[in-house]
């Protein structure tokens, strides 16, 4: 499997080559201390040809909802993504590409949290778009820890865990994606990875990559999600990669905690803190689902077609 550099100026903000009212630049962080099922989930979106920004941001503390902040319609801010403040969310870029501090505030809890995230991993190029699915044309993320403090009503404990990153800019229109499932585990960093699957117009596609010493692209992807009766929690899954060596991969895990985070034009996703097992190592991550919410064109025309 082949990485494309990434140069460090695309750490800062980027803006949109043409008037396609679909581009945007999203930022996220997610981590997870396992010693006291405490974590962060933290987005932002930039849509400059449409003047506004999202935020979609919660945490979790002892397996709890401990604050959400869930936001469409933000100002976007005057100042490069290397240092600025939105909605509820601080950012500052203290090594490009590798080290960032992040702050988020959620009074009606009473919870903030004051985070440092360090990569150990180079930043790691990805393709997302392909085969009907229009994501992110530019996009890198990595593997790292986190750590710093969490406090609520004046009390502060110290949390620390495997974390990630990711960064990405260009059209990115959800409504050719019809559903979606995401898996990001680490278990060491020798072992970790983010893999998933589209499903669009051209059918399912499997994305992604595993490191187990080395690089290996995903080929194929059972993902096995379960999804709470209330139809939208993801509560675990049961799951099989395979890679382009011929290596394959059984990952269980289940979800510690979860949320709810939507987009323009009713879309809406699933996310959630997850413990992992795979071959006896444990580890954690994040597990994302988005279910079809609508007949994609072809699935239309199936049933269109459905003349006996």
């Amino acid at each position: 499997m082949r990485l494309r550099t990434v140069d460090p100026a695309d750490d800062g903000s980027h803006h949109p080559d043409s008037v396609d009212e679909r581009w945007q630049e999203s930022w996220v962080l997610y981590w997870f201390d396992p010693s006291n099922n405490t974590g962060g989930s933290h987005h932002f979106g930039l849509q400059r040809p449409r003047g506004r920004a999202d935020v979609w941001d919660w945490v979790t503390v002892n397996g709890r909802p401990a604050g959400h902040f869930n936001a469409l319609t933000l100002p976007i801010p005057d100042q490069d993504i290397s240092k600025f403040e939105l909605g509820n969310m601080t950012i500052e870029t203290l090594e490009p590409l590798k080290k960032y501090r992040l702050a988020s505030e959620y009074p009606s809890t009473g919870t903030s949290i004051d985070i440092v995230y360090e990569a150990f991993t180079e930043a790691i190029s990805v393709q997302l778009d392909g085969q009907g699915a229009e994501v992110g044309a530019n996009h890198y993320e990595t593997f790292g820890r986190a750590s710093g403090t969490l406090t609520r009503n004046g009390e502060s404990v110290d949390v620390s865990g495997w974390a990630f990153q990711d960064h990405s800019w260009g059209i990115r229109d959800w409504d050719t994606v019809g559903a979606h499932r995401w898996i990001q585990a680490q278990f060491s960093e020798d072992f970790y990875c983010a893999a998933g699957t589209f499903a669009t117009d051209a059918g399912v596609r499997a994305f992604g990559y595993v490191f187990d010493g080395e690089f290996k692209q995903v080929t194929r992807v059972s993902f096995g999600g379960r999804v709470g009766d209330d139809g939208f929690s993801v509560e675990g899954c049961d799951t099989y990669i395979w890679t382009q060596p011929g290596d394959a991969y059984h990952i269980t895990g289940n979800c510690v905690s979860s949320q709810i985070s939507s987009h323009h034009g009713g879309w809406f996703t699933s996310n959630g803190f997850a413990m992992f097992e795979c071959g006896g190592r444990v580890g954690t991550g994040v597990l994302e689902i988005a279910e079809m919410k609508k007949l994609t064109p072809s699935l239309q025309r199936r049933l269109d077609e459905a003349n006996g």
